[in-house]
């Protein structure tokens, strides 16, 4: 039981912190640092690699835990709000525990819940072995409570931690930073990294969301590479044709599917993977996944597939 005092102190420093929280500290600047490529696990149990997370878009990151009973409910309301604000925007949200001893995906998962976050906002869980790592190249000292801070730190499209805040920021100031892409393009990553990312997600580590129906698929079931075979060449299981997604295959004009000929660009393939729907107009198999895909994952995935083939 907490005593009097630790009370009197924890409202004492809520206050201070709220009162920080409404001025709203603006984002300053780093060096910009390349983050170790660790295993995370997100709430939702999915096995990523840090990069795969990163990479892409432009990400605001904060460092909480489950127990928190003073900070973080500070911060996962700030990133409500900034959630909320993001609805024209690719970018995203992330919360790292610095308790992986106790921090489970299922208490991420429901950490999230509680603050009714949408798919742009995930928890991660890093290794007890990789925290101190990954904390030093935020600046940030090791474990709980020394690890655990109100800045938010911003991870550009290449993955680099590039800029913080000194403090507990605003969710304007947030919600602005993150909002750069969509006004002043970043430079595009090497076409070898895109295409390295594109096959991270044939191979269903890129943590994109698909469903067949209503229901959500793990991701060993949604990766392409589990139907249309490691080299994207296709094939089939009894009745059931896979076609290739070998550039040719792709962009040639052909007919698909019973409907006219047609051709994939980028654009209608990121399309047809979100709706179902092919190049054609005509409905995919009932088998085939929905992806719930970014236009720049789509198109580093697309520049796997249409690389030199």
């Amino acid at each position: 039981m907490r005593s009097p005092f630790h009370r009197l102190l924890g409202l004492l420093v809520l206050g201070g912190l709220m009162a920080a929280g409404q001025g709203g500290h603006g984002f300053g600047p780093v060096r910009p640092v390349e983050l170790p490529d660790i295993g995370v696990t997100r709430h939702d149990g999915a096995k990523l690699r840090l990069r795969e997370v990163l990479r892409g878009r432009r990400t605001a990151v904060q460092f909480i835990f489950v127990d928190c009973q003073t900070a973080c409910p500070l911060l996962g309301s700030l990133f409500r709000k900034v959630d909320q604000a993001l609805t024209d925007s690719e970018a995203q949200l992330v919360s790292i525990s610095v308790n992986p001893e106790r921090d489970s995906a299922e208490r991420l998962a429901d950490w999230r819940k509680s603050f009714a976050a949408s798919p742009r906002w995930m928890g991660l869980r890093v290794e007890a072995a990789d925290l101190a790592g990954l904390l030093a190249a935020f600046g940030q000292e090791s474990g709980p409570p020394t690890g655990h801070t109100l800045q938010v730190f911003l991870v550009d499209g290449s993955g680099r931690y590039v800029a913080r805040t000194t403090e507990l920021p605003g969710a304007a100031a947030v919600a602005a930073a993150l909002r750069v892409d969509a006004k002043r393009s970043e430079p595009i990553p090497a076409e070898a990294r895109d295409a390295a990312t594109g096959q991270a997600l044939f191979e269903g580590r890129g943590g994109v969301r698909a469903f067949v129906g209503t229901d959500r698929l793990e991701p060993q079931a949604a990766r392409c590479s589990g139907c249309h075979g490691t080299t994207g060449d296709g094939g089939g299981e009894g009745k059931t044709v896979v076609p290739s997604l070998r550039r040719t295959a792709l962009t040639k004009l052909t007919p698909r599917r019973g409907g006219p000929a047609s051709a994939y660009s980028r654009e209608t393939f990121c399309a047809s993977l979100r709706s179902g729907v092919d190049a054609a107009g005509v409905q995919f198999s009932p088998l085939m996944p929905r992806y719930e895909i970014d236009n720049r994952s789509c198109a580093m995935l697309w520049q796997f597939l249409t690389k030199g083939q």
